[in-house]
């Protein structure tokens, strides 16, 4: 085999390299740590999906706006293209996420079964609606294997997690990808807020129409859940990344010193190369294939491992919980590459310009 090969250093000094891939592997952790990071606001993508499609209106504070609200209420029922829900008692239980804190979920209270029909049919939910009558709860598989809660379950509302008035049952349980919660309240009882939802016609369709009536009848418009999330969330991914820069620059010292004491050793073979005539270029281009190529491997070989690892803790640990992690997230993506990069890049310069300045005379 062509000393000047890459190929042909690795093979020579197995356990060495297998050692200096594995430090460059560490990398990982950043995606993992991205992963954690994004995991919990992933979680949030299906509710805002419901959310974009729904229009939420609520009363302005204060007795003296009562009428305003329900003006504007009668005067949207008037409309054949929207649907008008009226909600009832703020209702809503918490749930732990993949990174430990507590965190809610989408969360609507129906007063009569037939207004949660209409949204269900609104939103393509399929739901069982045998068992479902007042002062019950539908929850999605998910959130109900968060909770530990089952068909049947009864919820008591002196649970420190729960926010509601009276226990209820869960009635059914929805195959919705994310975590939601529905109840299903008391004809009579009100939170004086609504839902509006768009009958063939879109929900910024509703939306505009709704501004137009509340110029005349003033009334509060929910912000958007996913404006909400964006925000909520955006400190996480700040701080994240700033730990992230940290975490590359400790890395990169690393592993660059562990290499320092690799080609201290090979200083007499580069020295050779030169003084035989090999040009610069091609001494350049075997340092530089010798550690793209460690990095291609621990990219291959250490990310299938990374994978793998990754299915069998979600498939093992976490879902039977009703928890998951993403397998891939923009924020792990961009972490793993500014790790890999800061480690890789200045490796390559720093070990060019010393080994190109090795001289057979010294020795």
């Amino acid at each position: 085999m062509n000393p000047l090969s890459p190929l042909y250093f690795i093979k020579q000094n197995k356990v060495r390299c297998i050692v200096l891939m594995f430090m460059i592997f560490l990398s990982f952790g950043a995606y993992l740590g991205g992963l954690y990071i994004y995991t919990p606001q992933e979680n949030w993508e299906y509710a805002c999906e419901i959310d974009d499609n729904i229009v939420e209106v609520y009363q302005l504070s204060g007795d003296s706006k009562a009428a305003n609200y329900k003006a504007f209420r009668e005067e949207m029922k008037k409309r054949d293209d929207v649907i008008v829900i009226e909600e009832g008692w703020y209702n809503e239980i918490d749930r732990k996420t993949v990174m430990g804190f507590t965190d809610g979920s989408l969360c609507y209270t129906f007063r009569t079964v037939d207004d949660f029909k209409l949204f269900c049919e609104h939103n393509d939910i399929e739901c069982d609606f045998s068992n479902v009558k007042p002062k019950t709860v539908i929850l999605s598989r998910l959130m109900a294997d968060s909770k530990g809660y089952k068909v049947g379950s009864v919820i008591s509302h002196d649970d420190e997690d729960n926010n509601f008035e009276y226990d209820l049952t869960v009635a059914a349980l929805t195959e919705e990808h994310g975590y939601t919660q529905y109840y299903i309240g008391q004809d009579g009882e009100t939170n004086n807020d609504m839902l509006l939802l768009g009958k063939g016609i879109s929900a910024e369709e509703v939306r505009r129409y709704a501004a137009e009536i509340a110029q005349k009848y003033p009334v509060n418009f929910a912000q958007s859940l996913r404006e909400e999330i964006d925000e909520l969330f955006s400190i996480f991914n700040t701080i994240f990344m700033v730990v992230v820069v940290f975490l590359a620059i400790i890395l990169s010292v690393t592993v660059n010193a562990a290499f320092v004491g690799m080609y201290q050793r090979r200083e007499f073979e580069f020295a050779v190369y030169r003084a035989i005539g090999i040009p610069k270029k091609s001494i350049i281009l075997k340092i530089v294939g010798e550690i793209v190529l460690m990095d291609v491997i621990v990219l291959a070989v250490g990310g299938a491992l990374f994978f793998l690892g990754l299915y069998l803790f979600n498939e093992l640990v976490l879902i039977p919980d009703g928890l998951y992690l993403v397998y891939s997230a923009p924020i792990a993506i961009i972490a793993l590459v500014l790790c890999n990069v800061m480690t890789v890049v200045p490796l390559i310069i720093t070990r060019s310009r010393i080994l190109l300045r090795a001289n057979v005379c010294d020795y």
